[in-house]
């Protein structure tokens, strides 16, 4: 069943209205127009969590977060891991 919708009518700069208008056809212009909607509001929240949970790591709690350098070796090593598993995975050694 498609989720119920509302008509709502919003002003857009003309500039963006051609844009739009070059680059989506016609009857997939809501759908893109919903879709960056969707996006915008989801990195909204994203940066609204983000300072919500600020300064909720303590150094001495987690060193790994200590500073940016920390957070990077500390992401590199995790990147590293996870490609490890996947290569052990893609030759069947789980």
């Amino acid at each position: 069943m498609a989720e119920k919708t509302r008509l709502k009518a919003i002003r857009f700069p003309e500039h963006l209205i051609r844009e739009l208008n070059k680059h989506v056809r016609r009857g997939k212009q809501s759908d893109f127009i919903i879709r960056a909607t969707e996006e915008a509001l989801l990195r909204l929240k994203q940066a609204k969590a983000l300072k919500e949970c600020a300064g909720i790591f303590s150094p001495d709690e987690y060193p790994e977060f200590k500073d940016r350098e920390s957070i990077e070796a500390w992401v590199r090593n995790l990147r590293r891991e996870a490609e490890e598993r996947l290569a052990r995975w893609s030759r069947n050694e789980g």
